[in-house]
Formats: structure tokens, C-alpha cells, sequence
């Protein structure tokens, strides 16, 4: 049994027409990669963010995809002790972060982010043959873009995680980090064409709602182009990496995609996470205590890897358009997502 938003009335309208819418390299040897033609790059603010884009790769499968985390997401107050144990409900199938965090901003913190990420991943890659199980492998480091890193790599893929500094993200920083990355190529990462690049990192700034709001009605902080009927979320991270993306050619022969809300002006394309992909990262069981209702089965691999980062709830709640719940809390883990492209 699984629980999703439900939307009716002009929001459900406007999900109908969506569904019909249109560094210098290493030195060590590079991964076979004897399967693909071209290389994806997944790059993420924070590690969870990556199913932001997660339609894209399911739409079109196939490359040798890489994902990419600029930061290691270490700012978040679920790494206080008592938050930590507070968010994680192990009870009801969530996996505890390791090791325990001992404070925003600490080691262990982002060792525990960066640990959810690849087990989020691993399990993943059983829902996409294309994608590798990379929990034996053992991380290189290396910088990006003057930053430290972690590097797995692998004949069917490879993941980045870039210790960028969490709140810390620039646009400018953002295109450093991702050219560093691309310079990887034939060293650590394959010798492969770039294919695309898509950004796992949705925003939205309204004139009406969320924090970059004045009295008289308009930003403070970003382009005052959002859409509250959408979900709200202005991290300066998220904004880095979208301003980064639509503004920089990387030479992708598929251009370069960020994830948007739906009536952005900007969006060009819409995609859908199949139906039993969604369910099985974000699914949710019966109740495990009958009288508590945030006690549901976390049965998707989302769900477990990431409980004890989720919110609103104390879980990740279903939702097939990214939009404010009752409360006006963004709902951003979207089954059908939009995109801007260049």
C-alpha cells in the first residue's frame, strides 16, 4: 500500500498535459566501459537529490552515467545526535546512518550522507541494468576544482562526490566543478563523448511564498520567476547548480537539462519515472503500529537509505508533481518532472 499525493481539480489538468508534453586527468587506467557509446553526467547539490532527474535516466538508458554530488550535504541538522536518532526509524525499515553523526558540519556527517548515497544507489541499480552496484569499490580520492573527492569508478559507471561545501555552492564554482570532473576523462573516467548533462537540483523562487519574500511582493534573493502553485524550495546550492547548468555549454551532444517546476518559462521537456520504478524507491507499506500514522513499512530504497534525512514527515511522501503539501511544505521527490534544457 502505498500513499502519494493526489491531485485534483486544475492540479490534476496540469498533470495530464505534462504526461503528453512535450583538474587535470589521473594517471591511473580508465574503466572498460566496453557496453557504452557516451557518457551522462548526474550532478546533484546535496546527496538525495539525484532523483530529482531520475525520469531522464529512465527514459533513456544506456550511457556510461555518471553521478556527481558537489557537496557532502553536511549542513543538515539531522546530524545532531539526538536529531539522528529522533529521524531514524529503524523500526519501520529505515537504515541508520554509519556511523552515527555527531553534528552538522562534522566528518561523520558527511561520511554518513556520502554512506546513504552509495547504498541509494546500489539498490538503484537493480531497478536499471545500466547501472553498477559499486559497494565493494574502493574510493580514489582527487580534486575537482581545488576541492577533495572521492571517486568509484567502474566499467558500467562511477560516482563523484565533491566535498564543495555545503551552503557554499557558486554558479562559477559549479561550472569549475563540473569541467574538473569532465577532465577525468581518460584517466579515472572513460574516454567517452559527453551525452548530456542533467542537473538533479530543482528550484523555485515565487514572488508569494517561501523565504525570499518582501512585503510588497517581490524576491529578495533570486529571479523572481517562480510559480507557488509549485514547490518552493530556494536552497542557494539547488540555485547554483541551475544558474551553472543554463548558462555554461559543456559540449554535451544532447544538450544539458536542470529540473524545474512545471510552468517555469524556461522548461522545455517533461519526463516520467516509470510507475514501478517510483514504487519501488519510494513505496510505503502498511502501518507497523497500528495507531501511528507515520509508522508506514518504508519499503522503497529511497525511503530506507534516506529516512532519516526525509521531511515533511518523517518520511518521503509520494507525489507525482512537485508541489506544497497541505501545509505548504515542498514536495520536491516528484514522480513526473520537468526540465530545462539548453
Amino acid at each position: 500500500m502505498s500513499r502519494r499525493v493526489i491531485l485534483t481539480g486544475a492540479a490534476a489538468t496540469v498533470v495530464a498535459a505534462l504526461l503528453t508534453a512535450c583538474t587535470p586527468a589521473a594517471t591511473e587506467p580508465s574503466p572498460a566501459a566496453a557496453a557504452a557509446e557516451a557518457l551522462d553526467l548526474v550532478v546533484a547539490p546535496h546527496p538525495d537529490d539525484e532523483l530529482e532527474a531520475w525520469s531522464l535516466l529512465a527514459e533513456e538508458p544506456g550511457a556510461y552515467t555518471v553521478f556527481v554530488t558537489l557537496t557532502l550535504g553536511e549542513a543538515t541538522a539531522n546530524c545532531a545526535p539526538a536529531e539522528a536518532e529522533r529521524s531514524t526509524q529503524s523500526a519501520w525499515g529505515e537504515s541508520a546512518p554509519a556511523p552515527p553523526p555527531q553534528g552538522p558540519g562534522t566528518d561523520s556527517c558527511k561520511e554518513a550522507r556520502t554512506g546513504s548515497w552509495n547504498a541509494f544507489l546500489d539498490a538503484a541499480a537493480g531497478t536499471g541494468p545500466h547501472l553498477p552496484v559499486l559497494g565493494d569499490v574502493t574510493a580514489s580520492t582527487a580534486q575537482v576544482a581545488g576541492r577533495p573527492a572521492q571517486v568509484w569508478t567502474s566499467e558500467d559507471g562511477a560516482r563523484v562526490a565533491v566535498d564543495g561545501g555545503d551552503g557554499e555552492l557558486t554558479a562559477d564554482g559549479v561550472v569549475e566543478s563540473v569541467e574538473a570532473v569532465l577532465a577525468l576523462r581518460g584517466g579515472r573516467l572513460p574516454d567517452l563523448p559527453l551525452r548530456r548533462v542533467i542537473g538533479a537540483s530543482y528550484a523555485n523562487d515565487a514572488p508569494d511564498a517561501g523565504a525570499n519574500r518582501a512585503a510588497e511582493g517581490t524576491c529578495t534573493g533570486h529571479p523572481c520567476e517562480g510559480d507557488s502553485r509549485y514547490a518552493e524550495y530556494e536552497h542557494p546550492d539547488h540555485w547554483a547548480v541551475r544558474v551553472a547548468l543554463l548558462t555554461r555549454d559543456f559540449g554535451a551532444r544532447d544538450g544539458t537539462c536542470v529540473a524545474t517546476w512545471p510552468s517555469d518559462p524556461a522548461a522545455t521537456r517533461t519526463a516520467s519515472i516509470p510507475e514501478a520504478t517510483y514504487e519501488a524507491f519510494t513505496g510505503l507499506g502498511a502501518r507497523v503500529d497500528p495507531d501511528d500514522p507515520q509508522s508506514l513499512a518504508r519499503q522503497g530504497s529511497f525511503q530506507r537509505a534516506y529516512g532519516w534525512l526525509a521531511f515533511p514527515r518523517t518520511y518521503w511522501p509520494q507525489t507525482e508533481l512537485p508541489v506544497p503539501d497541505a501545509d505548504g511544505n515542498p514536495l520536491i521527490m516528484a514522480r513526473v518532472q520537468t526540465f530545462a534544457c539548453r
